[in-house]
């Protein structure tokens, strides 16, 4: 077999040679010093470095695994230009793979595909990659004295991006995407998790990735939606839900999209009565109607009748002293108060003519 390996390795370097001085770049690799060799040198590195292979897998074979290891690092860093260092380089990560040794498994495949793109062991190693990615952000272990993850959620966003961009062409690609997004969510970033998502979603349209990115997009507005006291968030939601069910309506949550959509509705039309209440309660009638307004717009929801009887209650309001001194100038012992707001989401922004103020 090790016979064999020789002198495929060798065919292949003597086929490659079209000319007499050319400059190689076998298995996609530039080496750091990238002069012209001629024939007769590149033949000589091609056998050295086939028989310091056929030597490291002597060792492999052996049970050597450190000393076979060390002897693929060799063989790389020696004759980078050989077909021989692209199968060291792959059987050195394979060995720190086997060993457990994931992380730095993960960099000598990635080191391979950038280096040796034309490897035959390409899918091989790019779905090694993911395995690995995936196995880390899914292990419950801890690190250093037992605190915090294995490995830091950066870390794995750039293992999963490495192996998007190496096969982007593949079913790889919107997983590692996929995976992304829910390590954004996992660390409550939910606009990078939906930003992830909405990649998914416009780079592979047509497929179960995108329905999945499409579910996860609703269901982050839901939760943006449920901690925002304004009905913006609420619409947004409504939108997201009526385009999944629109672009998946066999999927079988579409079903359960469209039951919730009245109870989202009524949600936003509550948080409109609330901030009408609001107003009202701060002496802002007139803000307060066009509050109460948009819910009356609303009959199926239960915050309906409420609104009206609000509206009616100020239609009949007598009108405060203040306001009829009011016609007659302003009150010069009156002085204008602010209310200040204790968070940038409290209530909605003031309507633009506030008539009562």
């Amino acid at each position: 077999m090790i016979r064999n390996l020789s002198f495929l390795l060798c065919a292949s370097a003597l086929l490659s040679l079209s000319t007499v001085e050319a400059q190689f770049s076998f298995g996609g690799l530039f080496s750091k010093n990238d002069r012209r060799v001629d024939a007769d040198e590149y033949a000589t590195q091609q056998g050295n470095a086939s028989a310091k292979l056929e030597k490291a897998m002597s060792y492999e074979n052996a049970g050597k695994a450190r000393r076979a290891r060390d002897s693929y690092k060799s063989i790389v860093k020696s004759y980078p230009r050989t077909d021989a260092a692209a199968e060291a380089q792959y059987r050195y990560a394979n060995i720190l793979d086997v060993s457990g040794d994931s992380r730095k498994a993960f960099d000598g495949y990635q080191d391979l595909i950038t280096q040796f793109r034309n490897t035959p062991h390409f899918a091989e190693v790019v779905q090694r990659q993911f395995d690995i990615a995936e196995k880390l952000r899914t292990s419950r272990k801890k690190g250093f004295l037992g605190f915090g993850a294995s490995i830091q959620p950066s870390a794995m966003i750039e293992m999963f991006n490495q192996v998007a961009d190496s096969a982007p062409q593949t079913e790889l690609a919107p997983k590692s995407m996929l995976n992304i997004a829910q390590i954004h969510l996992e660390q409550e970033r939910r606009a990078a998790a939906m930003a992830t998502y909405q990649q998914v979603l416009n780079t592979y349209p047509s497929s179960t990735f995108a329905t999945e990115a499409q579910y996860k997009i609703f269901q982050i507005r839901g939760t943006n939606a449920e901690n925002s006291n304004s009905p913006v968030e609420d619409r947004a939601q409504v939108e997201a839900g009526i385009d999944f069910v629109n672009s998946n309506p066999e999927d079988e949550r579409s079903s359960e999209i469209r039951s919730g959509l009245d109870e989202i509705e009524a949600r936003s039309m509550e948080k409109l009565f609330n901030t009408g209440e609001f107003y009202e309660k701060s002496s802002k009638p007139e803000s307060a109607r066009v509050y109460y307004r948009e819910v009356v717009k609303n009959p199926n929801t239960p915050f309906a009748a409420k609104a009206q009887e609000r509206l009616n209650a100020l239609d009949n309001a007598p009108i405060p002293v203040e306001k009829r001194a009011g016609f007659f100038g302003s009150n010069p012992l009156k002085k204008d108060s602010v209310k200040m707001r204790t968070s940038a989401d409290e209530v909605l922004p003031l309507p633009a003519a506030e008539a009562d103020s």
